[in-house]
């Protein structure tokens, strides 16, 4: 009798913001956007940032459109992913403008510092 193994992955939705932005195709996007993003500014690119942004651009395309904001907020988070995308590459006259998504530049999508970071920065 021969040893069989096999390996599953699945895709375990989320709710929440989290779960009305991100699905298995906009995680494998944010993760290569992401390493990106730290290899160029040297901080991380901040989810919750990506998050509140697509939820203003699906906003504004429920009052134009109509649809459902949990429809958009997936389709517009992608657009925003692929707009970071195209500035990190150094295309800067991309079709996609950020202050549709109330982001005036890609680094103000980056974390915040936290703990003894955050305590030195305010101190100075």
């Amino acid at each position: 009798m021969a040893k069989v193994t096999y390996n599953v992955s699945y895709w375990k939705q989320s709710t929440g913001l989290t779960g009305q932005n991100l699905n298995e195709d906009n995680q494998r996007k944010y993760t290569r956007v992401a390493t990106k993003f730290e290899k160029k500014f040297g901080m991380r690119l901040s989810k919750t940032r990506l998050y509140k942004a697509s939820r203003h651009a699906a906003r504004q395309v429920k009052d134009e459109v109509g649809s459902r904001i949990l429809s958009n907020s997936k389709a517009t988070f992608d657009v925003l992913l692929t707009a970071v995308d195209e500035r990190l590459r150094g295309k800067n006259d991309t079709k996609v403008d950020l202050g549709a998504f109330d982001v005036s530049n890609i680094a103000d999508l980056a974390c915040q510092p936290t703990g003894g970071a955050a305590h030195k920065r305010k101190a100075s």
